[in-house]
């Protein structure tokens, strides 16, 4: 269908790995926020704004980029506005259970927060059988297992995890031990670490095919109604722990709701920058246009809550001509200049996503324009002899016939049609259009 071309996709999803991708484009930006969270897992987070001259600048798409080559070491969380425009504790805390509740292939059953609940036992375990408070008959081995083997050691379902079988029968006990232990470490009151201890306690100790684990665990953090102070202690409390084993990183994007509502604005900077203060490992990226930076957040808040916010400033820039050229070519290789060619560039302007939508149109304006006609058949071959006014001599009948005769025309009689002159570069670029559809299967016109 003329419909489908290469330029539909407009817009990307926080998380999922873009399809195209063109390397010049937004190159530097990408390089300094891939240095900025390159840092061991004890160094201190920050506040990083990833800010865009206007819409379509391609941040979602460097975001995406950033988690997947990062993914290994960091746990990404997109935050997503309720309403629009609220991004509190209640709805950080359901975003990261979400992302930790992915499943985990080929598991049987589990999913990510069964790893991260096995690696914090393991952890806080360690210091108490180290100092002899929990007792064991070889403590090297079993200080080995724990520092090297914590998914095995803590896996409530293998008959042969001892380790595992002994906690969840002393539990009550040892529960209140660990989160003691796991407080001191994260600098967080012991309540609520405690609330989640026992809770990832259940969890993990359910079998993973059961099927109401999942719901268990996210109806018992907002069971009774929990106040907002109690949420963001919860959610310290979570988030403190997670940057214990690994980098945190939470992703305020796609925040155009907020334009309209300046309060909210800045009820997310002073949450934001509350949140930073009490869980000292953590990252947070926001990311925003520049209209929307200028009007809803900077005119309602401090100038403490605006240096929080901006931290760490990684800009993008408008694209030159090399990084358009580049961006048409990964959608469709070998065409870039061509296309780059039809297109109206001030009404595109130089962000990505208006010279996708203006490729888009070029193509298919090229797609619907009618093809070069096809040469007129060519004539029978028949004698070019004139037939005079006056009457020709006689001839034999035969003569006419066999006597060779050409069909070329007089050099000097113009004959060629206008559709057997050389085709202009307009409909050679549509032929390369066309070419390009039927070779990669993208549609025809």
């Amino acid at each position: 269908m003329a419909s489908e071309h290469p330029f539909q996709v407009l817009f990307e999803t926080l998380g999922r790995l873009p399809t195209t991708h063109a390397e010049p484009v937004n190159r530097r930006a990408y390089e300094t926020l891939h240095e900025i969270l390159s840092v061991p897992v004890e160094k201190a987070g920050r506040c990083i704004l990833l800010r865009a001259p206007r819409a379509g600048h391609g941040k979602t798409h460097l975001l995406s980029r950033i988690q997947h080559h990062l993914g290994a070491s960091h746990e990404f969380i997109p935050l997503h506005a309720a309403f629009g425009c609220q991004i509190d504790a209640s709805t950080v805390i359901d975003d990261t259970l979400r992302r930790l509740l992915r499943p985990l292939p080929a598991s049987g059953g589990l999913c990510v927060l069964d790893l991260v609940t096995r690696r914090l036992f393991s952890a806080a375990l360690q210091p108490l059988v180290s100092s002899g408070e929990v007792p064991c008959q070889d403590r090297e081995a079993a200080l080995t297992a724990l520092r090297s083997r914590p998914i095995e050691t803590f896996d409530f379902h293998h008959p042969n995890a001892v380790t595992a079988h002994w906690a969840r029968d002393n539990f009550e006990i040892l529960g209140q031990r660990l989160s003691v232990e796991l407080a001191q470490r994260c600098d967080l009151p012991v309540r609520e670490v405690a609330f989640w201890v026992d809770l990832l306690f259940r969890f993990a100790a359910t079998a993973a095919d059961n099927p109401n684990r999942l719901r268990a665990l996210t109806d018992a953090v907002h069971s009774g109604n929990p106040g907002d102070g109690v949420l963001m202690e919860r959610l310290e409390a979570l988030l403190g722990m997670l940057t214990q084993l690994t980098r945190v990183v939470l992703v305020a994007d796609e925040l155009e709701g907020f334009s309209t509502d300046e309060s909210a604005a800045l009820r997310l900077a002073a949450f934001l920058g509350s949140l930073r203060q009490s869980v000292e490992r953590l990252d947070v990226i926001l990311s925003l246009n520049l209209d929307i930076w200028e009007s809803a957040f900077l005119p309602r808040l401090s100038g403490g809550l605006a240096d929080r916010l901006s931290e760490l400033v990684v800009e993008l820039e408008p694209l030159t001509e090399q990084e358009m050229v580049a961006l048409l070519e990964s959608r469709v290789p070998g065409l870039g200049c061509q296309v780059l060619a039809r297109i109206d560039r001030s009404e595109a302007g130089t962000h990505a996503r208006g010279l996708i939508r203006a490729a888009g149109e070029a193509w298919l304006r090229a797609s619907a324009a009618p093809a070069p006609s096809s040469p007129p058949p060519t004539p029978p071959k028949t004698s070019p002899i004139q037939v005079p006014t006056a009457a020709p001599p006689p001839q034999a009948p035969t003569a006419a016939v066999e006597e060779p005769v050409s069909v070329q025309a007089p050099a000097a009689e113009p004959s060629a049609t206008p559709s057997q002159s050389p085709a202009p570069d307009a409909d050679r670029v549509d032929d390369l259009l066309r070419q390009f559809r039927e070779r990669y299967g993208r549609g025809s016109a």
